[in-house]
């Protein structure tokens, strides 16, 4: 699609209303500003598709987000707040979604920070597995689950709640999920990030629920050992999962590697579904 160049738009809101501030960086399908909702005085993430020279494919992927994100309402989950289109000096007709904004960090820049404790590892994990289950039980697929697209809500702590989490975490970037509405007719190849593909998705099948749950595998064992399983190149990375299962090492304990072994297996008949993984996760938070 037509790249908005990461400009800063004029002081002009957008849709008579928001009011553009800097970007925050790109998502599956464009690029993601800091805004400000001039009619509620709040700020918000607003993410901007160029449409002049968009082709009907890239037109319907906007819409289809737009409609999977309205369809998915949880705490773990980014919140879509409004939609609207508009034209956005030296980019022309754009359209956008207006989504809460997040403020922290990505999980990749916090695991950059180093490891994260397995306490805290299996806490997250939780949240996003229980996110998981509450798009999957709408008919959505996630397919790109990785720690750039997991937030850490810092804003969101807790810590008068009995059950708060030690790192709140929200799923973000629905640009390449799939619904039970659109997966016969979408094509079949690889899709997602390489480094967090499934093996599904790596020899071009279709994909479903327990892609996710493979690629949250791999993101709950780099947050445990701040590496990749699988580094390198696209092709490199894509060939390695088929070739190499996955390794947890032994430090961990025997239920995390039950656990990773489990969420990563090559069968994805075989791998638990989202509410199994956030119990097994709930109980190795202590």
């Amino acid at each position: 699609m037509h790249s908005t160049e990461s400009r800063t738009p004029t002081s002009t809101p957008l849709g008579r209303r928001y009011h553009l501030e800097h970007p925050l960086g790109r998502g599956g399908s464009g690029e993601v500003f800091r805004a400000t909702d001039n009619r509620l005085r709040r700020p918000v993430a607003l993410k901007l598709f160029a449409i002049g020279a968009a082709t009907p494919d890239e037109i319907r992927r906007y819409a289809h987000e737009a409609r999977v994100l309205s369809s998915l309402t949880h705490p773990s989950l980014v919140a879509l707040l409004d939609v609207g289109a508009d034209v956005l000096p030296g980019a022309g007709p754009v359209a956008f979604l207006v989504m809460e904004l997040v403020d922290g960090r990505t999980l990749r820049d916090t695991i950059a920070d180093g490891p994260l404790t397995p306490g805290l590892t299996a806490d997250v994990g939780r949240q996003l597995a229980l996110a998981l289950n509450h798009a999957h039980g709408a008919g959505v697929v996630h397919r790109d689950v990785k720690p750039s697209n997991i937030l850490v809500a810092a804003d969101r702590a807790d810590s008068g709640a009995r059950d708060a989490p030690w790192m709140p975490v929200v799923l973000a970037d629905f640009g390449i999920a799939l619904t039970t509405a659109n997966a016969p007719r979408s094509p079949r190849g690889s899709s997602g990030t390489a480094g967090y593909q499934s093996p599904e998705q790596a020899l071009g099948e279709p994909a479903g629920p327990a892609t996710d749950i493979y690629s949250l595998g791999l993101v709950l064992l780099e947050c445990l050992t701040g590496e990749r399983a699988y580094p390198g190149d696209p092709l490199s990375s894509s060939l390695a999962r088929l070739l190499d299962p996955v390794v947890v090492p032994a430090q961990f304990g025997r239920d995390w590697s039950r656990l990773l072994l489990a969420m990563t297996a090559p069968d994805a008949a075989a791998r638990p579904g989202p509410a199994a993984v956030a119990a097994e996760l709930r109980a190795l938070r202590v």
